[in-house]
């Protein structure tokens, strides 16, 4: 590496560390807790001691990872250090895979991390170490295009600073994901001129990493965008078509191979999931980019912004495509210019407008949904977008090239303020809609608030926007006066729009990224303290403003039967669902989240009661006596006060069934219709186990009692109880069911059934026994094969390329 490259990456490491300066200087964390400790129970009532009474925040900013990605990391790391594999993740849903699911990306390398230090500082690693990494492959990839490299420099600035890769930045595996497509670029330039097979390495290592990192969608765009430019370098090639296309493909199935142990599980778990069900694509339709807003490219906050509480259109991360507005300029300008002399800009330029294309209401997104494209079709069409702002960020570079070889020559200057102009036809235009759309507009009193906003958001892009040639007219000038030799105003103009560029940069990241004190990160508190030594394996629920999120119980170790994500087991969902339909499975409802009832409506007790629900949350903001109980919250419900700390209190149910019980008594029922009604049928008793099919074991149903196992073990992937009745009976555990759950009675394999529609059961004989059941994923250990025998072929290519003298 020689010099510069080096003070290349000096200056992309120094831009690093101003984006998140506030770590730094101020000790904060780049993770919105503080949106966790005022948004979210039980911290955002009114504080707790050691606490400021109330936080700001940057409202629902970056959310999902303090709803997921932290938790799931931090707890995969835990199951990692106690030498297992994080399979299964009991806490909420009652019960499902993790590590089968994509987001989690619990075989990133990057959680390396996890193991070097603790997870907050982890999370630090993780997430600052992004721009590092995405603005120095944007840059080895802009100069494997022939920029110059203080364009290469300024195309890397734009990648880091645009949109898409700042608003999922503190997400935990979106830009984790795209920070890999310039790599990608990079190694398929550096093949075609070299035709080494260490660039076929790293193409498949970078593929690899980007599909670990966790993102299916943004993985299936860099795929899409590589391939594509795959295929316009053997186009230019002019010859062995066939062999070089098959290259990339077999290099995809090698990555494919290497990623299988994340893979293989992630299909099977999608096939079981409602998200690979028809309704589930509606919300296709709607994540499509309005067209108003391509209007972000020229001002990126005209709407507004959350983080200032003035938004006024809806969906800023996905509907706000920018990246930085000397950028855009310098882009456009490249495809005015260059447009008929260089085939790359030809091609760059038909992939942006064709992503464009694919991210708005367009023949594309109607295809993807009419044909219900897997993975596509369940996605966010918006997000297509962050291919056009890939290229137009490489654009960038090839524009300012451009711009640095002529800008002292007075024909190309004239050109280029004629140019200029257009471009600042789009600011007038801007600002006569703010001034006169508040009479034209209805109702005038809303578009007078909301156009106030839009006004004052346009000042900051319009004065980047005139820094240019006003610049460009003043170092014109100094040189001429002051006779300033060609080299100083070059440098001038160059310090000068980085300048302006960083500035821009940096007040957007800024603006949008929330920081927080490290004790706003899941810090302790004294409800799930009481949960974490008093539940055990009991679930709990909060009603109303006490309901804590629906993940965040991971993180304290405690069992609920909600939970948030895409991926989750289809029938579990349609058990929960029924509660809120009169006891019947809707034919559609929400895809991501496992909700009950708000009030009892009948059918949330039955649910309580199968569900093992013993605890129920609650908080009175003005409590008086220490004993503030009110049991008319939960009507046609059994429960007594328990516990209450301030005005956190926790009601204990009286008649709920324990989480894992022995019954002798049951009943075989064939139609998933037939068993929700009979489960939500207030005369049917939930004692009575509902199979699809008779055990293996005669049961004499004059046993009506139940009886509680002993609790052994009880981990993530292994549950171990002891039996001890005097007649055959079912052993019910109320987690969810999964065909990989096996089950072994006194270490025989023993049959495991699926009961009360989507949870467990297994026979067991009269006596003392020991029932075992272990999480053995087969399609994981599929995946684990898979990933192994690729690796050692990849190693041994490697070996035999370097032997050839050909790596």
């Amino acid at each position: 590496m020689n010099r510069s490259n080096i003070i290349v990456f000096a200056v992309i490491f120094l831009i690093t560390c101003l984006m998140f300066f506030k770590i730094f200087l101020r000790g904060l964390f780049p993770i919105p807790g503080d949106l966790l400790v005022s948004f979210y129970f039980p911290w955002y009532s009114g504080g707790w001691e050691g606490y400021d009474s109330f936080t700001t925040r940057k409202e629902l900013l970056s959310a999902d990872a303090i709803r997921q990605i932290y938790l799931w990391k931090e707890f995969a790391s835990e199951q990692f250090k106690q030498g297992q594999f994080p399979l299964w993740n009991p806490y909420t849903f009652s019960g499902q895979p993790l590590a089968a699911n994509f987001q989690s990306s619990v075989y990133y390398p990057f959680n390396i991390f996890y193991f070097l230090t603790d997870a907050k500082n982890a999370w630090i690693l993780l997430i600052t170490i992004q721009p590092f990494l995405g603005g120095a492959f944007m840059y080895l990839a802009a100069r494997s295009f022939r920029i110059s490299q203080i364009a290469s420099l300024f195309s890397a600035t734009t990648l880091v600073f645009s949109s898409y890769f700042i608003t999922w930045l503190e997400n935990g595996n979106i830009t984790q994901t795209y920070l890999w497509l310039p790599l990608t670029i990079w190694t398929i330039n550096k093949y075609f001129e070299k035709r080494k097979f260490r660039y076929i390495f790293i193409l498949i290592i970078s593929l690899s990493f980007a599909i670990l990192a966790g993102h299916p969608q943004t993985i299936i765009y860099i795929i899409i965008a590589s391939f594509l430019f795959w295929l316009y370098k053997v186009w230019k090639s002019k010859k062995n078509y066939v062999k070089r296309i098959s290259i990339y493909v077999i290099s995809l199935l090698f990555s494919l191979l290497l990623t299988a142990i994340q893979l293989v599980p992630t299909a099977e778990f999608y096939s079981q999931s409602p998200i690979s069900l028809p309704f589930a694509s509606e919300q296709f339709t709607k994540s499509i980019l309005p067209y108003k807003n391509l209007v972000t490219f020229f001002a990126v906050d005209i709407f507004g912004h959350p983080a200032s509480e003035n938004f006024w259109s809806q969906s800023y991360g996905d509907f706000t495509p920018y990246i930085g507005i000397l950028p855009l300029i310098f882009s456009i300008w490249s495809i005015i210019t260059l447009y008929r002399k260089n085939n790359f800009v030809k091609f760059a330029s038909f992939i942006v407008v064709l992503f464009i294309i694919a991210s708005v209401r367009s023949p594309i997104t109607w295809l993807i949904a009419i044909f219900r494209i897997p993975l596509l079709d369940s996605a966010t069409p918006a997000r297509f977008i962050s291919i056009s702002i890939f290229f137009l960020a490489l654009l960038s570079g090839l524009g300012f090239d451009e711009f640095l070889k002529n800008f002292r020559n007075k024909d190309f200057t004239k050109r280029f303020f004629i140019f200029l102009f257009s471009i600042g036809a789009v600011y007038i235009l801007l600002w006569t809609v703010t001034i006169i759309g508040q009479y034209i507009f209805k109702p005038a009193e809303t578009w007078n608030m909301n156009l106030s906003v839009t006004r004052r958001n346009l000042v900051i892009p319009t004065s980047i926007f005139l820094s240019l040639p006003i610049g460009i007219l003043a170092i014109n000038f100094l040189s001429s006066r002051y006779k300033l030799i060609k080299s100083w105003s070059k440098r001038l103009i160059i310090v000068g729009i980085f300048a302006v560029t960083l500035y821009g940069g940096l007040f957007f990241s800024n603006k949008f990224l929330p920081m927080a004190p490290k004790k706003f990160i899941f810090p302790e508190h004294p409800l799930f303290d009481w949960l974490k030594a008093n539940a055990g394996i009991n679930r709990f629920y909060g009603q109303g403003t006490a309901n804590v999120d629906f993940n965040m119980p991971i993180h304290y170790e405690v069992f609920t039967p909600q939970g948030y994500d895409t991926l989750r087991f289809k029938r579990y969902a349609e058990l929960i669902v029924a509660s809120k339909n009169n006891g019947k499975v809707p034919s559609t409802y929400l895809r991501s989240d496992a909700v009950f009832p708000d009030e009892e409506n009948g059918y949330r007790k039955r649910l309580f009661d199968l569900l093992g629900v013993k605890y129920l949350l609650d908080k009175e903001d003005t409590p008086k006596t220490g004993a503030d109980w009110n049991v008319g919250k939960f009507p046609n419900d059994d429960v007594q006060g328990y516990w209450q700390d301030g005005k956190f209190l926790v009601y204990k149910r009286l008649d709920v069934l324990p989480r894992a019980f022995l019954s002798a008594s049951y009943q075989v029922i064939k139609n998933d219709d037939q068993i929700i009604q009979k489960i939500y049928d207030p005369k049917f008793n939930l004692k009575t186990v509902i199979l699809e099919k008779e055990p293996s074991i005669f049961l004499d149903q004059s046993n009506t009692e139940i009886i509680e196992p002993k609790i052994i073990k009880f981990e993530p992937n292994e549950v171990i109880f002891e039996t001890d009745a005097d007649y055959n009976a079912l052993l019910f555990l109320s987690d969810a069911y999964d065909d990989d759950w096996q089950v072994f009675v006194d270490s025989q394999r023993s049959e495991l059934l699926r009961a009360h529609y989507a949870l467990r059961a297994v026979p067991v004989p009269q006596g003392k026994h020991k029932v075992i059941f272990q999480y053995r994923l087969i399609s994981h250990t599929l995946g684990l094969y898979a990933t192994g025998g690729s690796l050692l072929l990849l190693l041994f290519l490697i070996f035999a390329s370097v032997k050839r003298k050909k790596f």
